[in-house]
């Protein structure tokens, strides 16, 4: 609802295949993919709970001091945020968590001291995919989370990196939790986006 994943129960999926294919059909892989864009801001996010604790990366990565974005405009964000999008000002914080190892990258988080202007969201997305939005379907080297006061930027050359797809299922679990947590304290708030949306 407020954090998009297509995820498909193992069990609906190997009865799916097994009518389609026969009894014989098995799942080897199954690949998830996360979508954050469609978070509202409104909804308190707090910063300290997304940041990878220590091991808690899969095996095979180790962090590293070598700070390696996967794309140009990403190492551009990481150096000097203000001169790529000057409307959002200086970061107040900025962290980033670097691995090495598999396909490693990097996972950048910045925090602004107020709220970040109101396309935001937008704007971050024009700068790293040249449109209003990620496109649809597409894996791309650099995902985006947008909060009220900060954001986070995931930067792999492999855009379907174990460690990456590691932290946005982490990631899209905190979201849920915090979403529930705010909904319930602002149960009028929340009913605009309990509401079926109309086709």
């Amino acid at each position: 609802m407020l954090a998009c994943a297509s995820v498909l129960g193992m069990q609906t999926l190997d009865e799916t295949l097994k009518k389609q294919f026969g009894k014989d059909a098995q799942v080897k892989t199954v690949t998830m993919r996360y979508d954050f864009s469609g978070l509202a801001r409104e909804i308190t996010m707090p910063f300290e709970r997304f940041q990878f604790l220590p091991g808690e990366q899969p095996a095979g990565y180790k962090e590293s001091a070598s700070v390696k974005p996967a794309t140009e405009i990403a190492r551009k964000l990481w150096s000097s945020w203000e001169k790529v999008l000057p409307s959002f000002g200086a970061p107040s914080q900025k962290l980033i968590q670097a691995y090495a190892g598999k396909e490693g990258g990097v996972i950048m988080y910045f925090r602004w001291s107020g709220p970040l202007p109101a396309d935001a969201r937008k704007a971050i997305c024009r700068v790293l995919y040249g449109k209003d939005e990620k496109p649809i379907g597409t894996d791309t080297k650099d995902d985006l989370l947008v909060a009220d006061t900060w954001c986070m930027i995931w930067s792999f050359a492999k855009p379907l990196s174990e460690l990456k797809q590691a932290h946005q299922k982490r990631t899209f679990e905190i979201v849920n939790q915090e979403a529930q947590r705010w909904m319930d304290a602002n149960p009028e708030k929340a009913k605009k986006y309990l509401q079926p949306k109309k086709r």
